[in-house]
């Protein structure tokens, strides 16, 4: 039987961790492998980082995850794999991929351009580049698994020919999970889900919703996010997101936004958001950038929009024409099963750990 260490940026709550990881272990046990989880930031931890923002509350993080991580050095040789999810740890000195990489075989995941420096990330993990970093682990590497082209660009200029596994939705879990007869509202419901540190791509429709709002009623739902971030100028409701609750909390969602604002960083995302809004059976509006202009074809599985006057206006026009909604909804839950689904995904998930040739540990 072979052995899988899985060292991931957090537990079952943190979106990457939960959707290109743990996701998958019930697969690896019914192919035969075991699979060990272990987390380096806890769930209090992770939320603080979202509101905690000075260098001191990073800093104690970091430490935190630094001991964490030593204590896995410790087991190395113990497994036939060492998948690794994303840069250990933010500070480029410690390095500790580089040492997982001379002692077992490293396969080093990422879903984010974490090459590049985050706008609005925090002040101690944009410190220093993470350009050439990021790349001497790739060419260390057993193997280095990507969410999209984008990130593959980055990995091939590295020398290393990476393999591209989209991150993955898990549609039947959404088929059993979101109870859609409830969606039926006297009010339409526009909603966005995502964390405070993604919210800021929120902010380029306000003003579509401000003029919308004074063309017919609705309400802004963000699930994640802050609702004190926006201005009271429509109605607006906030949840916050809770791992239970997700699937039926965005499937009450009327209209899906899936903002983004053209830059080097957003051109590199996974596209979780659509989907989510995809799988749940909800009509999406979002931005032509990135990883959305491959998966989105307008008005077959979603529309595009971008100016002010057009993301009001795709809003309305999918208020007003329920065939077209319903075209983009039947054209987005195929898409999403056919293309980014758990299901359709995981046979490709267990290849990478397909070295037949190779002894397992014994």
């Amino acid at each position: 039987m072979k052995r899988i260490l899985f060292l991931t940026q957090g537990d079952r709550r943190v979106a990457s961790s939960r959707h290109r990881v743990y996701q998958y272990l019930t697969a690896l046990e019914r192919a035969g492998f075991e699979a060990i989880v272990h987390p380096g930031v806890i769930l209090k931890e992770f939320h603080q980082a979202f509101f905690e923002r000075s260098w001191q509350g990073n800093l104690r993080r970091a430490f935190r995850v630094f001991i964490r991580r030593v204590r896995d050095l410790h087991q190395l040789r113990d497994f036939d794999y060492i998948f690794v999810q994303k840069p250990i740890l933010p500070a480029p000195f410690f390095n500790m991929e580089l040492r997982i990489a001379r002692e077992a075989k490293l396969i080093f995941d990422f879903d984010d351009a974490i090459f590049l420096k985050k706008p609005g990330g925090s002040l101690f993990a944009n410190l220093w580049a993470q350009s050439q970093r990021v790349t001497t682990i790739c060419r260390r590497a057993h193997r280095v698994v990507v969410a999209n082209s984008a990130l593959a660009e980055f990995v091939r200029k590295a020398g290393v020919e990476p393999i591209v596994l989209p991150t993955p939705v898990d549609t039947e879990a959404f088929d059993a999970g979101s109870n859609l007869a409830k969606r039926a509202h006297k009010i339409p419901v526009i909603g966005w889900i995502g964390n405070p540190t993604t919210q800021t791509d929120l902010n380029q429709v306000v003003p579509s919703l401000i003029d919308l709002h004074s063309k017919t009623p609705f309400v802004v739902r963000i699930i994640g996010g802050s609702a004190t971030a926006l201005p009271m100028r429509f109605p607006i409701e906030w949840q916050p997101w809770n791992l239970e609750t997700e699937i039926s909390d965005v499937a009450h969602i009327d209209y899906g936004l899936a903002p983004l604002a053209d830059n080097e960083w957003n051109r590199h995302k996974s596209g979780l958001k659509v989907l989510q809004y995809w799988a749940a059976g909800v009509p999406v509006v979002a931005s032509p950038v990135g990883i959305y202009r491959e998966m989105i074809q307008d008005r077959e599985n979603g529309l595009f929009a971008s100016g002010r006057d057009e993301w009001a206006e795709k809003l309305i026009l999918l208020m007003k024409n329920p065939d077209l909604c319903r075209r983009v909804v039947t054209g987005g839950r195929k898409t999403a099963q056919e293309k980014y689904s758990l299901q359709a995904l995981t046979p490709r998930f267990l290849k990478i750990f397909d070295d037949p040739t190779e002894p397992t540990k014994s």
